[in-house]
């Protein structure tokens, strides 16, 4: 998958990988059940495949992947204050147990730094944690210095695992 992508997003040029890049991961903490389908890691690893093959800048594609990450995570967390329960509600039933929505956002009321930093590194609570900050009350300030802090971790570990991965892809 992340060949391919590498593949197509070079086709489009330097311009459309970061476009790629950065909208990807932000669409994936933006949009809570869309983010469960939208490759975000998977687009910043192809960027560092097309870093390697001198496609895009190496700083270009670590800019573009942590603006990403930290712009979908607003997004998400302003998601979750607006719409609260609301937003809840849309994700299917069999997916919902009683009990376990209080318990996460207890959970995230006391240690939401943390939670935002594990979450980063973790696909399925990366699209969630955004929301259920923003729906636990957690002060925008500190969430926000830990997003960034997540994601100035995350894009260049996902950018390094592209440039390992590149010598065995021809693009």
């Amino acid at each position: 998958m992340t060949g391919w992508l590498a593949a197509n997003a070079a086709s489009v040029g330097m311009w459309g990988a970061l476009v790629m890049v950065l909208f990807i991961p932000a669409l994936e903490a933006a949009l809570p059940l869309i983010g469960v389908v939208v490759p975000g890691q998977t687009a910043v690893i192809a960027g560092g495949i097309l870093a390697y093959h001198q496609r895009v800048p190496l700083a270009a594609i670590l800019v573009a992947a942590l603006l990403g990450a930290v712009a979908g995570n607003f997004a998400g967390y302003l998601a979750g204050r607006r719409w609260q329960e609301g937003l809840l509600r849309r994700v299917p039933a069999r997916w919902r147990k009683p009990g376990h929505t209080d318990r996460a956002l207890r959970l995230i009321a006391g240690h939401s730094g943390k939670a935002v930093l594990i979450a980063r590194f973790t696909a399925g609570l990366r699209t969630l944690v955004p929301a259920l900050c923003g729906m636990s009350g957690t002060p925008l300030r500190g969430y926000l210095a830990w997003s960034v802090v997540a994601g100035a971790l995350w894009a260049p570990v996902c950018v390094a695992l592209g440039f390992a991965a590149a010598p065995a892809l021809t693009l």
